[in-house]
Formats: C-alpha cells, structure tokens, sequence
C-alpha cells in the first residue's frame, strides 16, 4: 500500500518525538523548579533584616541605624535574587526614600537572602534651631548627631522655603573655602538672609560677610563675582584688618570689597 505524503512525514520525525518531548518537559521542571527556589527564604532578600556594614565617619553609630531602619521599612517588595528586576526596583525606591539619600552607587546580590546596597548620602551643611540639618540642596534631613567638618552652619532668618533654600546652598558654596578661612583666623558660624535678600554669613566674633546671592536658588547669581573672587575680597580686607579686628561688615560679591568699621 502506498503511503502518502503525510504519513511518510509522521514516518520520519517519529524517532524526534520522544526526545523532543522528553527535552520540553525538562525545560518546564526546570522554569517550575527555579520558580519555586526563586521563593524560598535562602534566595530571598528580608529589607526587614538590615545590617549596618560601614557608614561615613562623620556619621554617628545611632543615626546610621536609623537610617537603615528608616530606609528598609520603605522597600515595599522582598526581591529574589534571581530576579534582576526586583533589585533594580529597590534603586528606584531607595532615591526616594530618604532625603539623606543622594544617590544609590549599586546593589549587588550575595547568597544566602542578602543584597549588598551601597549608597552615597547628602552632607548636612546648615542647622535649624541647631539640631535639625539641612543639605546644601536644601533638603531637610532632619534630627541627628553628626560630627562633621566644618560644622554646619547655625541658621538666623524666617523659617520659609526659599530664604531657608538659599541659605542652605550659599552654606554649600562656602564648604570648600573653610578651612582655608579659619586658618586666616576668620570662623563662621551662622547663615542667614539679609534685608536686600542677598546671603550673609556671621563669623564668631560678629562680623557680617555679605556673600551675595547663590548659584543654586538665584537666577540673577550671575551678577555676582565667582565664589573665589569673593574670598580673594575678604584676603584684601584681612591685609589692612587681620582677623577682622575693627569691621562691623564687608560686602564681598562686588568687584571690589566695601567694608563697615565698627563705629563707622
């Protein structure tokens, strides 16, 4: 009897079939196996058990744990570590978790259950009533020990975003030449708005810096000299005035300096 061009076709993938079903059906005990580990205790991460690994010296043992206490009470889901997905969604939600939280540098998975989260947080560089920090970005941090130089700077003005904004940036601006200033015998101290909403910052003996207004918040900053320029002022000043002696207040953002004497 002739065989037709369908059962000659039947006839020669006959010996393909049962391999073929034998390697599908492998395939789906597999997927099907490694959903299941993908859900068991030792392949997924508890945000809950959170382990401080390292923190920033300037940060205190107290306030790193609350951070991480803080911050795994917000992750909302327990990742697999097989599942890429889950972690990268923890990226997204630790950038918006805590304002202390600048940027999240990478999370690595380790076995058994645990992730490795690195992250790079905001520097407090101003306080409010001198306990609550603020970032240069004007970010409120809130409450904490920190023991961090140069110490943040007092805040002295209404307690409203933009002035509050603007202090914290021009604190940020200032961060880099500190040091630098206190070895000239100049120490601020506090920062605070003037009546023409121009930045001041007040040093320990009282003596009024008129900085201008910051590149951060201000779109007219400008106008203004460089950050270094305004320092190189303040040099000219400490020439004729060492320490400041005798000045009630210098203005430091024009092209040249105009001092205040005390008395004057």
């Amino acid at each position: 009897m002739q065989q037709t061009p369908g059962e000659r076709f039947l006839e020669r993938i006959k010996p393909l079939i049962l391999p073929t079903l034998v390697v599908i059906g492998v395939a789906l005990l597999v997927v099907h196996a490694r959903q299941r580990l993908a859900r068991t205790p030792r392949f997924t991460v508890d945000p809950s058990a959170w382990q401080v690994r390292s923190r920033p010296d300037w940060l205190s043992d107290g306030l790193a744990a609350k951070l991480a206490r803080d911050i795994s009470r917000g992750l909302a889901n327990r990742p697999s570590l097989l599942d890429a997905d889950g972690l990268a969604r923890w990226e997204d939600e630790l950038s918006s978790i805590s304002p202390w939280v600048l940027s999240v540098e990478r999370i690595e998975p380790r076995f058994p259950g645990r992730a490795d989260v690195r992250l790079t947080l905001r520097r407090p560089v101003m306080s409010v009533m001198d306990d609550i920090l603020i970032a240069a970005s004007g970010h409120v941090l809130g409450l904490g020990e920190v023991s961090i130089l140069p110490k943040p700077l007092l805040y002295e003005g209404p307690h409203d975003d933009a002035p509050l904004r603007e202090s914290a940036a021009a604190a940020g601006e200032l961060v880099p030449f500190r040091d630098e200033l206190d070895a000239l015998g100049v120490h601020i101290e506090r920062v605070g708005i003037a009546s023409d909403e121009t930045v001041v910052f007040i040093t320990d003996r009282g003596v009024v810096l008129s900085w201008g207004r910051s590149a951060r918040e201000s779109s007219l900053s400008y106008l203004d000299l460089p950050f270094r320029a305004r320092i190189e002022n303040l040099k000219l000043v400490l020439v004729d005035h060492p320490g400041l002696a005798g000045v009630a207040r210098v203005q430091l953002w024009t092209d040249s300096p105009v001092v205040v004497l005390r008395g004057g």
